[in-house]
């Protein structure tokens, strides 16, 4: 065979592998959308299971005592915020509302 005929005939392979894999995605986004409720439910479960247990990178125990303990001293000090902020708000407005 000669090179010119060999190579076409390889890009007309590729190109027919190509359009192959495209039906067979499309197929699949096809049977994708008619599964029932049930099974894509059962499916994102799944799914959702495997990322969580074998993906995600879970904090060290002593990770896990700072974070915890940066996130309850936060709250605190919000707290103590808002709590003086209506104390203070509460001060300056009840002069107005007893007036009546």
């Amino acid at each position: 065979m000669p090179d010119g005929v060999a190579a076409k005939s390889a890009a007309k392979t590729k190109a027919e592998k190509t359009k192959n894999d495209k039906s067979k995605a499309e197929k699949g986004k096809l049977e994708k959308k008619s599964d029932n409720i049930f099974v894509r439910i059962s499916r994102f479960v799944r799914e959702s299971y495997i990322e969580v247990v074998k993906k995600a990178a879970w904090p060290t125990w002593p990770e896990l005592k700072k974070f915890t303990t940066v996130v309850i001293i936060a709250v605190v000090i919000i707290g103590i915020w808002i709590g003086g902020l209506d104390y203070i708000l509460s001060k300056l407005t009840h002069p107005l509302i007893s007036r009546r």
